[in-house]
């Protein structure tokens, strides 16, 4: 279960981590209320995070491909 490291890092199903600074979550979360916002970590195994509605809502992983992120530490 891909879940929300507490303040600003995610954790995907196949236990890559992604790690981001406090403003940059706070912003995209800001801007995920009107409409649908992704956040990749970039390099070779890149994944992304899906923000709607003011949440992190799911990983897009390039092995297992979506990630519903359901719980948070």
């Amino acid at each position: 279960m891909a879940v929300e490291l507490f303040p600003s890092s995610f954790r995907c199903d196949c236990r890559h981590e992604l790690d981001f600074s406090e403003n940059t979550i706070s912003e995209m979360k800001k801007m995920s209320i009107l409409k649908r916002v992704t956040l990749g970590d970039g390099g070779d195994n890149e994944h992304k995070i899906v923000f709607f509605n003011g949440f992190a809502r799911e990983i897009i992983c390039p092995k297992l491909r979506i990630c519903t992120i359901t719980d948070s530490e």
